[in-house]
């Protein structure tokens, strides 16, 4: 009998115990609305945060190059580490905007009330001083409420980096067993948490980690990206690329001075 009850007592409490659901929007304000004082933001950057300016650098041009190596017979490893080379590349000159005009506005907000903020991104190591420098770019900082202002690696099956309030997990690992070990680096562990994601996959697979930790949270598949005007075009990047490592003639600089264009 005493089993019993305890059993139904736990069962009562679980909902109240790392109570999880996923809602899925297109504006960042709906995310803004679900976070109180005890909630650790966790932030996406490529189509969520922002998208690259020109389709040459662009998260679906990345996502394009991936795929034309995997129609041509290579793994879903091998067709990253092939393309990672141009995307590195591209970061380095990439400017990015957001997609909602009230994104980071609405972070700043945030970061005025202390809300701990921090970006969680599929990036690799190799591109976060781009990163950095892309994010600086729209006025922002993590580092001003991230749970860290250190910069340290966290183990894992590939190389990851946390550095400037943003966790670099890597293409190859899932954001919760990269962000589970960083907790514990740190050596805290937020009440709440509320992590916008442009895919679904990532908000369930977070969901799945932190399921067994007591944590409430709040997955926010965010589809801004699929309502915007398109930037991406796989003709007009590979255009684009011709040019990458091109140094203008003289003739063509003075063509262009001439228009006015700069």
């Amino acid at each position: 009998m005493l089993r019993r009850l305890l059993f139904t007592f736990t069962t009562l409490l679980l909902p109240l115990i790392g109570e999880a659901r996923i809602i899925e929007t297109a504006h960042v304000a709906d995310a803004i609305q679900l976070i109180d004082e005890d909630t650790w933001f966790l932030v996406d950057l490529d189509n969520t945060m922002f998208e690259a300016k020109q389709a040459l650098g662009h998260a679906n041009w990345f996502y394009d190059e991936m795929q034309k190596r995997l129609q041509n017979g290579m793994s879903r490893e091998e067709a990253i580490r092939d393309s990672y080379p141009g995307w590195i590349k591209t970061q380095q000159v990439c400017p990015v905007k957001p997609l909602e005009e009230d994104f980071v506005p609405s972070l700043l907000s945030l970061q005025n009330r202390d809300i701990v903020i921090m970006g969680l991104t599929h990036r690799q190591p190799s591109v976060a001083q781009s990163t950095v420098r892309q994010v600086a770019s729209l006025g922002f900082n993590f580092v001003k409420t991230a749970p860290s202002k250190d910069s340290f690696v966290v183990p894992a099956i590939s190389p990851t980096l946390y550095l400037q309030g943003i966790l670099f997990v890597s293409d190859y690992n899932k954001k919760g067993d990269v962000f589970l070990p960083f907790l514990s680096m740190i050596k805290q562990s937020p009440k709440k948490v509320v992590f916008i994601d442009d895919k679904r996959k990532n908000v369930e697979e977070l969901e799945q980690a932190l399921a067994k930790y007591g944590i409430e949270y709040v997955g926010v598949y965010y589809t801004a990206i699929e309502h915007v005007a398109p930037v991406y075009s796989r003709e007009v990047a590979e255009f684009q690329y011709k040019f990458l490592d091109k140094i203008m003639s003289n003739e063509a600089a003075a063509v262009l001075m001439e228009h006015g264009l700069e």
